[in-house]
């Protein structure tokens, strides 16, 4: 591994994935507002199940109690 390589490894700049989004102001004044991942739901998911079936795409969403709100 090269030093450019170690240096953005160290950063986190290969790391795989997102990272959860910045709840704060999120939630309309609900707290704990916290960020959580929920499966996606769209028809694009059922046409490729058959396909890819360990895939299952995931969003990030802000969550306080039982509601859910986009980051």
């Amino acid at each position: 591994m090269s030093v450019t390589e170690k240096e953005a490894y160290d950063r986190g700049v290969n790391r795989i994935g997102s990272s959860p989004p910045s709840c704060e102001h999120k939630c309309y004044g609900c707290t704990p507002c916290e960020a959580i991942q929920v499966p996606s739901t769209n028809n694009m998911h059922i046409k490729l199940s058959l396909q890819y079936t360990n895939y299952e795409p995931e969003s990030w969403k802000c969550k306080c109690g039982v509601s859910l709100y986009s980051p």
